[in-house]
């Protein structure tokens, strides 16, 4: 940060004088004049004679401070008609030294604690507050701990020194103050007078630390320089232990780095094939087998049908080595090595079974034609089909080329091109061979669930699978079956709510099967009527004749009930995975006199949601952080809930912060995500996805801070938030303060990732947030 000093240039340079009581600047300042008659500026009135006497005594930081000063800024003052002076250059304003007119060196505040001190103004230390007034000397972002008077105390426990901070070793703690000179993430053992001590030996090299090494106690301060886990045999530091690692600045040299020559020695393996170097550079390595160690296809026994022991190359996986391979390399007898389907061997139907062909598809005939000129032709005409081969069909022929698909030993009549023909008619059906009649011209019919259509000539059939079955009637198959449950309904309380639902497709044949039945006056038809006690979401399972299933759902309102948050018969879930492993486990507590959900726990990411979906509807309710002045993390909510992989989030953090796990500088602020995992076994949801203000591989940011609010909440203030939520994808939230329903953010988007979903609470890392009062609509 730059900071200018202008307490001379505005002061002792211009001599700026003033008094209690004077509206104006008073004298002789090169940009106000003739305040001679001020009145109130009597008492400053300097010739020209007395000015070099001014500027010398305001600009001698030794003489005493000015016996007069500006009026103190009032209640009645407005912020935007306040004008302080700002000696330092940092941008606030001095409190004792404000008035109504602007003048140089003035700013429009007064929130400065200490206005000779350029580190020291609001929001200093920006990792501890945004609004404290501290002083933060080194840039750290931590305030230091034992500041001047007046200036607020903050957490730095040596606010010289830019490398010690509360956190800054967060491998051994994220709040002891300690010092990590060489980022390594330890603190240093033996750190100044002030600092914690840590268990690093040697801040001064990010190799060493404790547990650097696995190959050593993971509590022993080691060296590790090539991060290949084992300690360096020769450390930096006399005073760091040795470990067995041989060349420590080669990551593939290693005790054990070869273990198929030895699971002890110190070798080098390149190429990560097990096998060590024969010749490696490193001079203390010791040489293994590994004829090629820039190459892992080559290696001792890679070519297992040729030897077991001699290093040969086999890049095609085949068994057999490369015929022509690099220098130092033995050779084998493979002609091309880059195809797994040719080599000695393969087509062991030919004359010479050991010469080198190719058989692609793998009927043990080689192919007359191959695509390698050093590979010897056979006599496969069809090296494409494992049907078709020299003697296929031995009743036709023992030994021409024909093709048998079902296995008759007749050949097909009419096969591809430049296979001979057989005398088979319907070479898809091993009990009929000649004589067969293929189909009726032109006939088409269902034959169990598939479409068949003769041609003009009776010779074939077009055959079309029917997924959804075959309609033996109208002769086509079956559109796919569907159902629709209709949109969100909402009714006053104990009148009864009429359900439909309207299926299409399938054989027409319905059967249908609503869930939950029990306030339902028949679950088995296509419109029951619904008399739930609360929201209840009933999904319909309908089933055709041909076996087919689909499946929709409605969700029924009461108007004006509050929704029941208690946990007892809502879902909870902690989130897990990265940034999440070290945080307890949440609790939620339902208070059923005051229809109040708390989350109690200063813990994991957490959801709370119930049986209801929120389709093409609209939800209201109240939020708020209790009373807990100690915290300033995330309150929000989710919505389209899928699944806990798959839904919605708008989440409200108090105070922006850097928040290493979960995706680095996290501001305050409002903003909505879609968080929609692809693969949770590959890429697993990160508490990153969720929270980081930027599109991830497993999340889209929808609305940023900026967009939204940058402002935080505060602890003990009553909010109400507002969700519609259309299906059309459009989607609004309005957040209000409860007490004068004053709009504190609001914003309409688009998105039509989920169009519907579930409903719930979202909290992170925030003790006492709790909700209550939510009620749910139906949009018009």
């Amino acid at each position: 940060m730059l900071r200018i000093d202008v307490r001379t240039s505005l002061v002792g340079g211009l001599g700026l004088l003033a008094l209690e009581g004077c509206g104006n600047v008073c004298g002789d300042d090169g940009f106000v004049w003739q305040q001679a008659g001020n009145p109130a500026c009597q008492a400053a009135s300097v010739t020209d004679g007395d000015s070099d006497a001014t500027t010398d005594s305001a600009t001698d930081s030794t003489d005493s401070a000015p016996t007069t000063t500006m009026d103190p800024p009032t209640t009645t003052m407005g912020m935007g008609e306040m004008w302080c002076k700002d000696a330092d250059g940092d941008g606030f304003g001095d409190p004792t030294m404000c008035q109504s007119d602007m003048f140089p060196g003035s700013v429009p505040n007064a929130d400065d604690c200490a206005d000779d001190n350029a580190d020291a103004f609001p929001g200093s230390a920006e990792k501890e507050s945004m609004t404290a007034c501290m002083e933060d000397a080194d840039g750290d972002g931590f305030g230091d701990s034992d500041p001047p008077e007046g200036v607020e105390p903050g957490t730095d426990c040596a606010d010289d020194n830019a490398n010690a901070y509360p956190g800054a070793a967060e491998a051994e703690s994220m709040t002891a103050c300690m010092e990590d000179a060489d980022e390594d993430g330890w603190g240093d053992d033996m750190p100044p007078e002030g600092v914690d001590p840590g268990t690093d030996c040697n801040d001064d090299n990010s190799t060493i630390f404790p547990g650097a090494a696995k190959d050593l106690p993971p509590d022993q301060c080691t060296q590790d320089s090539d991060g290949d886990g084992h300690g360096d045999n020769m450390p930096d530091d006399p005073d760091v232990p040795p470990g067995d690692d041989c060349a420590d600045d080669d990551v593939n040299t290693f005790p054990g780095a070869a273990p198929n020559d030895s699971a002890e020695a110190c070798m080098t393996d390149a190429d990560g094939d097990d096998w060590g170097d024969d010749m490696p550079s490193v001079p203390e390595a010791l040489p293994g087998t590994d004829c090629a160690d820039d190459n892992p296809n080559a290696f001792p026994g890679a070519a297992e049908n040729e030897s077991e022991a001699a290093c040969m190359e086999d890049e095609d996986g085949d068994g057999w080595g490369d015929d022509m391979p690099p220098e130092g390399v033995t050779p084998g007898t493979d002609c091309d090595d880059t195809d797994a389907a040719t080599g000695p061997g393969v087509a062991e139907n030919e004359v010479d079974p050991n010469v080198c062909q190719t058989d692609a598809d793998g009927d043990g005939w080689a192919d007359p034609d191959p695509d390698d000129d050093d590979a010897v032709p056979g006599t496969d005409c069809d090296d494409n089909d494992a049907n078709t081969f020299p003697g296929a069909a031995p009743n036709d022929d023992p030994t021409a080329c024909m093709t048998d698909a079902d296995g008759d030993d007749w050949g097909d009549m009419m096969p591809e091109p430049g296979v001979t023909p057989g005398t088979d008619c319907t070479d898809r059906d091993p009990d009929v061979h000649e004589n067969c009649a293929r189909c009726n011209p032109n006939e088409v019919q269902c034959v169990d669930k598939d479409l068949h259509t003769c041609n003009d000539q009776g010779t074939a059939e077009d055959v079309v699978v029917c997924e959804n079955g075959c309609d033996d009637d109208g002769l086509k198959c079956w559109d796919p079956l569907s159902v629709e449950a209709g949109m969100s309904i909402c009714v006053d309380p104990n009148m009864p709510a009429p359900l439909n639902a309207i299926a299409m497709g399938g054989d027409g044949m319905y059967t249908y099967s609503w869930d939950p039945p029990e306030t339902l006056d028949d679950a088995t038809i296509a419109n029951p009527v619904a008399m739930p006690l609360g929201p209840t979401t009933y999904t319909i399972d309908v089933s055709d004749g041909e076996g087919n299933m689909a499946s929709d759902s409605v969700t029924v309102y009461l108007k004006n009930q509050t929704l029941q948050l208690d946990p007892d018969i809502c879902e909870t879930y902690d989130f897990p995975g990265a940034g999440e492993e070290a945080d307890p486990a949440t609790n939620w507590q339902w208070n059923q006199n005051t229809q109040t959900l708390c989350q109690t726990v200063n813990g994991k990411s957490a959801a709370l949601f119930c049986g209801w979906d929120l389709d093409n509807a609209t939800i209201t309710g109240e939020f708020q952080v209790t009373d807990d002045t100690n915290d300033d993390d995330w309150i929000g909510f989710m919505w389209g809930i899928q699944d806990t992989d798959h839904y919605y989030l708008f989440s409200w953090k108090r105070v922006g912060q850097n928040f290493a796990n979960c995706g680095g500088q996290l501001p305050a602020g409002m903003q909505v995500k879609v968080i929609d995992v692809l693969d949770p076994n590959a890429d697993p949801q990160t508490c990153a996805d969720r929270l980081q203000p930027a599109d991830t591989v497993n999340s889209k940011l929808l609305v940023p801070v900026a967009d939204f609010t940058t402002m935080g909440w505060t602890e003990a203030t009553v909010y109400t938030f507002e969700l519609t939520h259309k299906a059309s994808g459009e989607m609004t939230i309005i957040v209000r303060l409860k007490a004068n329903n004053n709009v504190v953010a609001m914003k309409t988007f688009m998105d039509t990732t989920y169009v519907n979903g579930k409903f719930g609470m979202y909290t992170k890392s925030q003790v006492n947030a709790c909700f209550s009062s939510f009620v749910a609509s139906c949009v018009p």
